[in-house]
């Protein structure tokens, strides 16, 4: 009997305890109906806008191109010479750079100053000769009759008189002719540039004739390339042309194309004018970007807004609702930055240029950057 009101009694509290475990894990899971609620309406959360750079889609005019390699070249490139004889007494350094008329060497003037005083006391003496020829015959020629001098006589006086006006004359061109000789002991740069190289030195003899200083125009300078005749046919002067240094590219202006072929390689030789504050040096290798076809208008976008995946090639775009959305495209005619796109574009959407590589479809987006440029 003891044994069993034991066993009660145990039960009654095991029920007792398991009744509180009851009431606290109910209190626990389900205490709350109110966070229930709120927990069952609240939305499930999407990606964070990302930060992106945005371009324009473009209408460009762009045609397949071809490489060809070209050399950096002065428009004026001069030998300077001696005009005259003399000893060399001064050449401007290597490196000086010099402006139109500036000196630029200088020959010992001595001879020639002498040939210039020689001309000038000759012109003189046969002035005053040619002077008194003419006084005397316009006197025989005013007497007349009176003085009896035949007609013989006077026609020689008059002879005379022309011929010493004649050597009068030469005079003058000799005395002009060593004035020049004497400039010319002093050497002007033809044109702006940098002395390259000195020919001579001082000291040395120098005829007409003898190079004196080599003069380069560094501040126009000019592409030279050489291209098949079939690459050229789609040239104009006038044209822009790509060039590249390995670090910069500029646009160079086609200014002829030179309609003579070589009988051997069949190439033809092309002239391309340089912007003016170009600062490539002469003589330096480049790549020539010349069209293959005839330019097209085409819809383009900057190679920066491709996403290049195993299965497909697209770009995002974005609108007004700032969410980006991503078109699957083609490519064709690549120019520079910029390559043709086939695929449900417009000229004037926006494309994503940065940040597009883990973009997702639809996901918003920041804009931190919008470059805007002139379609071509």
């Amino acid at each position: 009997m003891n044994r069993k009101i034991a066993y009660s009694g145990i039960a009654a509290t095991f029920i007792a305890v398991a009744a509180g475990a009851a009431f606290v894990y109910g209190g626990h899971v389900g205490a709350s109906p109110d966070t229930e609620s709120a927990e069952a309406t609240e939305e499930p959360q999407g990606p964070p806008p990302a930060a992106v750079a945005l371009a324009k889609v473009e209408s460009r005019n762009l045609a397949p191109h071809s490489e060809t390699p070209g050399t950096i070249v002065s428009i004026r490139d001069s030998r300077v010479s001696a005009a005259t004889s003399a000893k060399v007494e001064w050449v401007a350094e290597v490196g000086a750079e010099v402006n139109e008329g500036d000196l630029i060497a200088r020959l010992d003037p001595s001879d020639a100053t002498f040939a210039k005083n020689d001309a000038e006391a000759e012109l003189k003496r046969l002035n005053a000769r040619a002077k008194y020829l003419d006084s005397l015959y316009k006197r025989y020629l005013g007497l007349g009759e009176e003085a009896g001098e035949s007609e013989a006589t006077l026609d020689e006086m008059r002879s005379n008189r022309d011929e010493a006006y004649q050597a009068v004359a030469r005079a003058r061109v000799a005395l002009e002719r060593a004035e020049t000789n004497l400039s010319r002991t002093e050497v002007r740069a033809p044109f702006s540039g940098r002395v390259v190289s000195q020919e001579t030195q001082i000291g040395e003899f120098a005829t007409p004739g003898t190079e004196l200083i080599r003069l380069v125009d560094t501040h126009h300078l000019e592409v030279t390339a050489r291209a098949p005749v079939d690459l050229t046919q789609n040239i104009r002067p006038g044209a822009t042309i790509r060039v590249a240094n390995g670090v910069e590219t500029l646009e160079g202006k086609v200014r002829t194309v030179v309609p003579v072929g070589d009988e051997r390689s069949r190439m033809l030789e092309i002239r391309l004018e340089l912007p003016a504050e170009t600062s490539w040096y002469i003589g330096s290798a480049v790549r020539v970007h010349l069209p293959s076809a005839i330019p097209q208008r085409v819809t383009a976008v900057p190679r920066d807004a491709l996403i290049l995946r195993a299965d497909r090639i697209s770009v995002f775009v974005v609108g007004e609702d700032n969410l980006a959305k991503r078109v699957d495209v083609e490519l064709g005619t690549a120019e520079g930055e910029f390559i043709e796109v086939m695929g449900d574009l417009e000229p004037g959407q926006n494309v994503v240029i940065r940040g597009g590589e883990r973009l997702r479809e639809g996901q918003p987006v920041t804009i931190s950057q919008t470059r805007l440029r002139p379609s071509a």
